[in-house]
């Protein structure tokens, strides 16, 4: 059920009912109303009164099962609290004879309901924080970088892409948005997916990261250095590219800004892009 907001009811039944089955508490399709009254008639309309499990046994008509049932998901939810209630006292003194009660967490829906909303906040930060380690943890699997499995070397692919001639020439480059060297220029490029041709995967990671179309003009060189990735071992397999038409430019996916330079001043490059366009290049 969508959550839309309830503002244009002006019936408590009808909104606190649909209210009651946008956050699961009652299902969609269900007969008894004991899960609705023990709201409406007990905690909404007594907020400050702790109730007794027989006091809502009686109250409701219901029996033990179905009344648990709701207010476990009510607990659940942390709508309700409980309470001890002090048993009356004979006249020769006080009890120490006590009960349970539940009531609504401090006397009012609304202010549960934001107690609810603290706690859900917390745990979608967690749940990020969980999913992102997640994925990190498959791409590392991929890459076979995890477990006690053998340690391979990653293998990356970078295009060259040039337009002009001569001192005229430009190389497009892109301003990296992540670690390691974030913020440094670097050719386009990027690791190579399971079951993905190199040519494949440098197409795809330039359109990712430039929005443009290439095509491959000519492998260039394997750079295998072990030190020149501070994240491991990688292997580079580059490739010199050709546009296949006029396009502007533009940043995407991991690339910050891209842009084109003249190859007399290129900027400090990320990783060994710098030697390996000046030997491409032969600058």
């Amino acid at each position: 059920m969508r959550n839309n907001p309830l503002t244009g009811e002006e019936s408590l039944e009808e909104a606190l009912k649909t209210f009651l089955k946008q956050i699961g508490y009652l299902p969609e399709n269900t007969e008894d109303d004991i899960g609705l009254r023990l709201i409406r008639d007990c905690f909404l309309s007594f907020p400050d009164k702790p109730w007794s499990i027989d006091e809502l046994l009686t109250h409701l008509d219901a029996n033990k099962s179905t009344l648990y049932r709701y207010l476990n998901k009510l607990k659940g939810l942390d709508l309700v609290e409980e309470e001890i209630i002090p048993l009356e006292a004979p006249a020769d003194g006080p009890s120490k004879k006590t009960r349970k009660g539940y009531k609504i967490r401090h006397s009012s829906l609304s202010l549960a309901w934001t107690m609810v909303e603290s706690h859900a906040a917390v745990a979608l930060e967690n749940y990020r924080k969980s999913v992102d380690h997640i994925d990190k943890l498959a791409k590392k699997k991929v890459r076979g970088e995890g477990g006690g499995e053998r340690r391979k070397p990653s293998l990356t692919v970078d295009g060259i892409i040039t337009r002009g001639k001569g001192e005229k020439t430009e190389v497009l480059l892109v301003r990296r948005a992540n670690d390691p060297f974030r913020d440094r220029w670097a050719l386009p490029g990027g690791f190579v997916d399971y079951g993905e041709r190199t040519e494949n995967a440098v197409y795809r990671e330039i359109r990712e990261e430039t929005g443009i179309e290439c095509r491959v003009s000519e492998l260039v060189k394997v750079v295998s250095d072990p030190s020149r990735d501070p994240r491991g071992h990688t292997v580079s397999i580059v490739y010199l590219m050709e546009p296949l038409k006029e396009m502007e430019p533009r940043a995407g996916d991991d690339a910050r800004e891209v842009s084109w330079f003249p190859i007399g001043s290129l900027p400090d490059l990320a990783f060994d892009h710098l030697e390996i366009i000046k030997q491409t290049l032969n600058l």
